[in-house]
């Protein structure tokens, strides 16, 4: 059975002991210790020789489930470095700092509170492959573990990665590149919640966080419920139950409200006001920017996902001095892809879900991967660089985006090869009076359930059709350059009325 998910391996945090942690794992979700430790320990023998980074973030079970994957690695020889309560991508900077060769992350990102997970690095903060998540699965519970020496234990800080943003957060103020009047922090109740929001206003500009760190991780707050283009009206705000979103006023279009990060802090979202409301921003908003930006620059590198608008990469691959990648959905994949164009000038990866991959530079050592706190310092720089016209640009869109979630949804049932992805097929050509012919078929690397679908006239058009790695929900969705909004919807509510009766269970049963 597949563990791995779109990012790691995700399940309901339990710290007692069952008789099989790989059934209760796939009957009921459950993340035991021992299916914990098992995953550390297999990861261990693929991971180069050197040091282990383990840190985890504010769940229930994570200390006794950290404690667990210590003790598998207690007897490996390997120096391991506790960093304890963290983000994923403040433990990728140690493991530059500090030279590791293995990262291991007890989270579920932003998954509720009782969930939780691990996520597996190896040297530089690279995430896996899917030949390294097999290798690692067919390691689990394989016999008698082989017992080396005594491994070193040494609490680390996370005082180095703080200091850094400190530097940058007093440079940005220096030269301008911080709003006045300040903005809201969501750190997901995280880690980040208990500094990021203290250290603004401590450099001089207002800064309040509006999650609750005596409440569950993700509740009611952060980059989770949200989605990139979302706008959410004035009088709507007042009565969210979304933390940061209820303690919004009316503000003129353009200005900077706040940002949202996700409980393990490798997510941001810009929260800004289009006049009418509060403005989702995500990883096309900020892409867009990015490509304002890099016009007149050397070669970049940019990686974007099947999830991600189409207007985005048509301006990117305009400019004609870079080389523009699609992937499969998850930041591992715009990670991967970017990997052997390190020398670019710029180099970013972005999708729509607040996942902004940029370069790392610590010491000797390059990683690449996602930090929230980096992202809103990179959007603060590109909404300095472009004034007034900021808001403009990040939200022109001049295509169109549609997603529905099927949830709960019965993943198994879904088969892109098989009568369901047929039936998607037949849905589509009805809709849109064309032919199957006119309709191709893309494959993209990482994503062997995406049925991913391409219709080129004089409108062009992507369907792309997947399970969720990480919940019990099928995504569906549909973009489009230059087909119009009735158009659009009339395609995807024909694509739903075909998988919800299919794919949807019954969660009353």
């Amino acid at each position: 059975m597949g563990i791995f998910g779109t990012d790691g391996v995700r399940g309901i945090g339990y710290v007692d002991s069952v008789d099989d942690p790989l059934h209760s794992f796939d009957s009921g979700r459950l993340f035991t210790k021992e299916l914990c430790s098992e995953i550390v320990f297999s990861a261990s023998k693929l991971a180069d020789a050197g040091a282990v980074v383990i840190g985890w973030d504010r769940r229930p079970s994570n200390l006794e489930l950290a404690e667990s994957a210590i003790d598998s690695l207690s007897k490996t020889g390997r120096k391991i470095m506790v960093l304890e309560e963290t983000t994923t991508p403040a433990l990728q900077y140690a493991m530059l700092a500090q030279e590791a060769k293995l990262g291991v992350m007890i989270t579920a990102s932003h998954n509720p509170s009782e969930d939780t997970g691990v996520k597996i690095l190896f040297e530089n903060g690279r995430k896996p492959t899917v030949e390294e998540e097999s290798a690692i699965e067919n390691g689990l519970f394989s016999g008698t573990r082989d017992r080396g020496a005594e491994s070193e234990i040494e609490h680390i800080s996370n005082k180095p990665y703080i200091q850094r943003i400190r530097g940058m957060l007093i440079d940005f103020g220096r030269r301008g590149m911080i709003p006045d009047e300040g903005f809201l922090v969501d750190g997901s109740g995280g880690w980040i919640s208990a500094w990021l929001a203290d250290m603004i206003s401590e450099a001089g500009f207002p800064c309040r966080e509006t999650s609750d760190r005596d409440a569950a991780i993700n509740l009611n707050c952060g980059a989770g419920s949200l989605s990139e283009g979302d706008v959410i009206e004035w009088d709507e705000c007042r009565e969210s139950d979304h933390s940061l979103l209820r303690m919004l006023r009316p503000s003129p279009r353009g200005s900077v409200l706040g940002f949202c990060f996700d409980g393990d802090g490798d997510r941001c979202f810009l929260i800004s006001s289009n006049g009418d409301g509060a403005l989702v921003i995500g990883g096309d908003g900020f892409m867009r920017l990015f490509s304002q930006s890099c016009a007149d620059e050397k070669y970049f590198s940019a990686a974007l996902t099947i999830e991600s608008a189409l207007d985005v990469s048509e301006s990117l691959r305009s400019l004609g001095n870079g080389r523009v990648t699609e992937t499969g959905v998850g930041d591992r994949w715009l990670q991967h892809a970017l990997m052997n164009d390190l020398v670019a000038d710029n180099i970013v990866g972005a999708e729509p879900s607040g996942h902004v991959i940029l370069k790392h530079e610590i010491g000797s050592k390059t990683g690449l991967w996602g930090d929230g706190v980096k992202t809103m310092l990179e959007f603060l720089r590109f909404i300095d660089s472009h004034g007034q016209n900021w808001s403009e640009i990040a939200s022109s869109s001049t295509s169109l985006n549609l997603t529905y979630s099927i949830y709960p949804s019965d993943r198994a049932l879904w088969d892109p090869d098989g009568e369901s992805g047929k039936l998607v097929l037949d849905a589509i050509v009805r809709s849109l009076n064309t032919n199957a012919e006119g309709i191709r078929r893309v494959d993209v690397e990482g994503e062997s359930g995406l049925l991913l679908l391409r219709h080129s006239n004089e409108v062009e058009w992507s369907f792309a059709i997947r399970n969720s790695g990480t919940e019990s929900k099928t995504r569906v969705t549909l973009r489009t350059a230059g087909g119009t909004r009735d158009e659009s919807e009339r395609v995807m509510a024909a694509m739903i009325d075909v998988l919800e009766p299919m794919l949807k269970s019954d969660s009353t049963s």
